[in-house]
C-alpha cells in the first residue's frame, strides 16, 4: 500500500527526524500548520506506519562500543526455512544492529558494533561461524564513521 505524503506532512517528518523531542506547537511554528493539525498528521503517520517508533541516538564511542565491522555471510543452502532460520538467529544476537538480505557472492551484509576485538572473535568464532548454516564469512573493521544518519530522504520523491 503506497501512501501519498503531502508537503506539509514531509516538513513534520524531516523535522521529527531530526529532533524528536519538538513539540507540537513547536513544529506548528517551524511549519505554518496549527498544532491541532500537527498532532493529527503525527497521529495519522504513526497509525499508517510510516512512523514505526521514537528512540534516543547514542554515542557509539562515548557508550564504549568502540568497534565496529561489516561482515558478509555467505549461507551452505537456500530456502525459505533456511533464510527465516537464520534471519531468527541474527534477530537474537544483539551485537548485530543491521542485518540486510544482498545480491552477489554473498547473502547478507551485517553490522556488527562491539566494546573491543576480543568481544568481536567472540561473537565471530564462538556464534556466527558455529552457525551450521554459514558457509563463509567476510569480515571488514571499520576506520571511522564517514557518514552516518538514520533520516530518509523523503524530498527525492517529490518532482
Amino acid at each position: 500500500m503506497e501512501i501519498s505524503l503531502d508537503e506539509a506532512d514531509i516538513k513534520i517528518l524531516n523535522l521529527i527526524q531530526k529532533d524528536a523531542t519538538l513539540t507540537n506547537q513547536d513544529i506548528a511554528e517551524i511549519t505554518g500548520v496549527s498544532a491541532t493539525s500537527v498532532w493529527r498528521r503525527i497521529k495519522n503517520l504513526e497509525d499508517v506506519g510510516v512512523i514505526k517508533g521514537t528512540v534516543a541516538l547514542l554515542d557509539q564511542k562515548k557508550s564504549n562500543l568502540n568497534v565496529s565491522a561489516i561482515i558478509h555471510v555467505r549461507l551452505s543452502r537456500h530456502g525459505e526455512d533456511t533464510r527465516t532460520e537464520f534471519e531468527n538467529f541474527i534477530e537474537q544476537r544483539p551485537e548485530v544492529t543491521e542485518c540486510y538480505a544482498i545480491l552477489g557472492q554473498h547473502d547478507y551484509a551485517l553490522t556488527v558494533v562491539v566494546p573491543n576485538v576480543e568481544v568481536f572473535e567472540k561473537f565471530l568464532a564462538g556464534h556466527l561461524l558455529n552457525h551450521p548454516l554459514i558457509s563463509e564469512s567476510t569480515s571488514f573493521f571499520t576506520l571511522r564513521q564517514v557518514k552516518y544518519t538514520t533520516a530518509l530522504p523523503l524530498n527525492l520523491h517529490q518532482t
